[in-house]
């Protein structure tokens, strides 16, 4: 079954008004993105038309300053595209925009690279490439002479 047969199905046996003003908001969030400048693309999500007021989040404080900002450009914007909005309200809301990052284990070196960088931090003077080597080697469990 592929993911489009099963929205389908979903969307088949959804109520009828939850349907359309689901649809209704993807096609706000459609027209937004065309209205908005091209730096604030994929940083403000619609919420919510409710008589006439556009709700509004945004991942950052300042993405909703510079919409504030904008807001009488970006209303007519979207009146010209066919929205009924008279005003917007913008929320920060970070979380709601953030994907979260996957952690990844890393492999650490392999031993015959720390036993080299060991060596070479043996046989160099004092300075700041000999205090990076230490705190490496430290970091990786081998403990640097010295």
């Amino acid at each position: 079954m592929t993911a489009s047969s099963l929205s389908e199905i979903l969307a088949s046996q959804l109520p009828t008004a939850l349907r359309d003003r689901a649809q209704a908001l993807i096609g706000m969030q459609t027209q937004l993105d065309r209205s908005l400048p091209a730096a604030l693309n994929g940083h403000v999500r619609v919420l919510q038309l409710e008589g006439g007021q556009l709700r509004l989040a945004c991942d950052s404080g300042a993405v909703a300053s510079r919409l504030r900002h904008q807001s009488d450009s970006l209303v007519a914007e979207m009146v010209r595209r066919g929205v009924a909005v008279n005003s917007l309200r913008v929320s920060v809301n970070p979380e709601l925009l953030a994907s979260p990052i996957p952690h990844v284990d890393k492999p650490g070196l392999p031993a015959a690279a720390l036993d080299s960088l060991a060596q070479l931090d043996a046989e160099i003077e004092e300075g700041p490439l000999k205090q990076a080597l230490d705190r490496l080697l430290r970091h990786h469990g081998k403990a640097g002479p010295g």
